[in-house]
């Protein structure tokens, strides 16, 4: 009899998507798309990472239904590529003199809700024993309680690794990408100095998720405010073109370091 990682109940272990195959699909249907992570080959798939040993169909039903409202809500905000319709670059971005970067500044009372979606993602990769999300290994308290919040729908607090958006204004290669550690810089802001913060990324449809983990002491006095999820009513999403994103430089890297390992394999 199987146990269900989410719920903790007996049952029968199901397929569950780890980022949803609505967000992790290519352009159309049938088609292939290219997944890639680093150190690891790209290959062409239809169908996005999925776990047969993480939950029963109760757990998978909390899941889903935790997606299917967040992927309306991203689209319905422009936050993800599919959701774009017709247009090919967002039209309400406020750029950054001197930058290729601008931001969005979004309204929403929602947006706690839409935190939760996050913190189940990162629960899911942390908890999966696939190799391609071995990059997110968290405390196992953390994973319990990211679980707890999960069950309960609860996302307080708010300062449990906090996440941070930025989406890529621009249409690209529609491709996916595992989670990974990475280190981003801050710039220095009044009397605050440049600092590093250490983050998990994660990558899906034209949107970045950076998890700030960070001891939730050192977050806590941070001050942060609406350029994080669920901190404010309203949310500021930075934004960068795919021409000129890490995202595309990534891939980029990724596939020369494909060329170079395997191609003579």
């Amino acid at each position: 009899v199987d146990v269900c990682k989410l719920t903790g109940e007996s049952g029968k272990y199901v397929d569950s998507h780890l980022i949803p195959k609505a967000l992790t699909k290519p352009e159309q249907p049938g088609l292939s798309f290219l997944e890639a992570g680093k150190g690891r080959r790209p290959i062409r798939r239809h169908s996005s990472w999925y776990d047969n040993r993480l939950v029963t169909n109760r757990g998978e039903k909390i899941l889903s239904d935790i997606d299917d409202w967040a992927i309306k809500k991203l689209r319905h905000h422009r936050l993800v590529w599919s959701g774009w319709g017709p247009i090919v670059a967002l039209p309400d971005i406020k750029p950054i003199p001197g930058t290729d970067w601008g931001v969005r500044t979004l309204m929403d009372a929602e947006w706690p809700r839409l935190r939760l979606f996050f913190l189940s993602l990162l629960w899911r990769a942390a908890a999966s024993s696939r190799n391609e999300f071995g990059d997110v290994n968290l405390p196992s308290k953390d994973i319990e309680r990211l679980r707890e919040m999960v069950v309960s729908g609860n996302a307080e607090p708010k300062t449990f690794y906090p996440v941070q958006l930025t989406q890529l204004s621009t249409i690209g290669q529609i491709h996916n990408q595992t989670p990974f550690k990475d280190v981003k810089s801050i710039p220095a802001v009044g009397e605050f100095a440049e600092h590093q913060v250490p983050i998990i990324r994660f990558y899906f449809d034209g949107l970045i998720a950076h998890f700030d983990i960070r001891s939730q002491k050192e977050i806590e006095s941070a001050n942060l405010g609406n350029l994080f999820l669920g901190f404010e009513v309203s949310l500021i999403v930075s934004t960068v073109t795919y021409e000129r994103s890490f995202q595309r430089e990534n891939l980029e890297a990724i596939k020369a370091e494909a060329d170079k390992l395997w191609s003579r394999r």
